[in-house]
């Protein structure tokens, strides 16, 4: 089991990236906005809903402005992976996190993912990967001809090597739109091997409504991944382990539960809801915990 504390991605971090903010003008103190009309603030989107609106800063006059969300530039960095930074293929970004050996990418919609790390932003290129996003498993002809292509949504790479002056370029491509919900780069602590019995899910948001007249309406919305795992380590890491733990209370991080090829739904963004170690004998440990991953 690893675990992943992202950095915080700002526009010291963020270099370059092919997705526009455009998505709206940006917001002037001295105009007078209408309800309605939207604008770009704080890499979020603002929407006036009271008049008159002059001089009222948004994110600090919550009488006048409401937020629904993120531009599409930073949609990708907002923690979430339900919103979607989109673009007509490629969408590429660089960022430069400092010290970091672990790339997390959640939501993908696209062909193939391409990742490069340079010393420097034109240093020599000192790591490089292509990964296909298609994770369609083919066990026969039958689906090898009929088989709907599945969707990889999710990458995680934890070999990145860790330069102070590390600029990442990640590049997705593919027919059309392509997509990425969230972006992680950080360092990660190995909690130690999850054990056999692991068990994953969803937790579903979506409501079903049943009217006066018994007829059953179904409002679909968003879902989170949930993991519940058992990890062992030696006893000379309980320290360790309580300390990281401890210190991620309540932080959004990546989970991973294994990065073998095939396992990829052992991987969840989200936060521990708790945690339970025990010691049963002199020379190894169990940690038992739960993970509900976000939206």
């Amino acid at each position: 089991m690893k675990v992943v504390k992202p950095i915080i991605i700002t526009d010291v971090e963020l270099v370059s990236s092919t997705a526009p903010e455009t998505d709206y003008a940006a917001w002037d103190a001295g105009t007078d906005y209408a309800v309605g009309v939207r604008v770009i603030y704080g890499h979020k989107i603002w929407e006036c809903v009271q008049t008159p609106n002059v001089g009222n800063t948004p994110g600090s006059a919550p009488l006048y402005w409401a937020t629904p969300g993120p531009t599409n530039r930073w949609a990708m960095f907002d923690g979430k992976i339900s919103t979607q930074t989109a673009l007509a293929s490629p969408l590429t970004v660089v960022v430069k996190p400092g010290y970091a050996n672990s790339l997390s990418l959640f939501g993908l919609e696209g062909a193939t993912l391409d990742v490069t790390v340079r010393n420097g932003l034109a240093g020599p290129v000192v790591y490089t990967k292509s990964i296909s996003l298609d994770g369609t498993i083919i066990a026969d002809w039958y689906q090898y001809f009929f088989e709907p292509s599945v969707q990889m949504g999710e990458v995680v790479l934890t070999d990145l090597p860790p330069y102070g002056d590390a600029h990442i370029t990640a590049t997705i491509s593919g027919p059309g739109t392509v997509k990425c919900g969230h972006f992680a780069v950080g360092t990660f602590y190995d909690l130690g091997g999850t054990n056999y019995g692991v068990s994953i899910g969803i937790l579903d948001y979506s409501r079903k409504d049943i009217s006066a007249s018994g007829a059953t309406t179904l409002d679909v919305r968003d879902f989170a991944n949930r993991m519940a795992a058992d990890v062992s380590f030696a006893n000379g890491q309980i320290n360790k382990v309580h300390r990281v733990l401890r210190s991620l209370r309540a932080t959004p991080c990546v989970y991973i539960g294994t990065d073998v090829p095939g396992y990829e739904p052992l991987t969840v963004f989200g936060f521990f809801r708790d945690f339970n170690i025990v010691v049963p004998n002199p020379s190894q440990s169990l940690c038992s915990i739960e993970i509900e991953g976000l939206t």
